[in-house]
């Protein structure tokens, strides 16, 4: 019985466990197209050996940045998009740590979109009765 309760209980982690994530990493601004390249396909290689998916990847180019970081005033910007579980995006946050050509980085769980509760319906006959009842205030006055 405990077994079982613990079996279904990773099988219910192990689905529910992938979530969405956003990464973005500034890259060496000496590096040229083919190592920004080579640089994603290692990310998204990371990704994918450890059970994600990345979704999408965007190229942002090279911009200034707002101070030195590793000696560097420039860097080419990288965002990617993860749809992976925990331990997918740990390894990848590894290796972007160990990456030489990566400056910085940084990695945003995304918020599953939420439901809105229904509102109660209002009255329509409540909003005329305090217009009325506006109306008849400065009249007395």
């Amino acid at each position: 019985m405990i077994l079982e309760w613990y079996r279904l209980a990773n099988e219910r982690e192990e689905v529910s466990s992938v979530r969405s994530y956003e990464v973005i990493f500034i890259l060496d601004p000496a590096l040229g197209d083919d190592g920004i390249d080579a640089a994603i396909a290692a990310v998204n290689g990371a990704v994918e050996k450890a059970g994600g998916q990345v979704t999408e990847i965007q190229k942002w180019g090279k911009k200034r940045l707002a101070y030195v970081v590793k000696k560097r005033r420039d860097g080419h910007y990288v965002y990617l998009r993860v749809q992976a579980p925990a331990k997918a995006v740990a390894d990848m946050e590894r290796h972007l740590k160990i990456a030489e050509p990566v400056l910085k980085f940084l990695t945003v769980l995304l918020d599953a979109p939420r439901r809105r509760a229904a509102r109660a319906p209002v009255l329509a006959s409540a909003p005329a009765e305090t217009a009325a009842e506006a109306e008849a205030t400065p009249q007395e006055a």
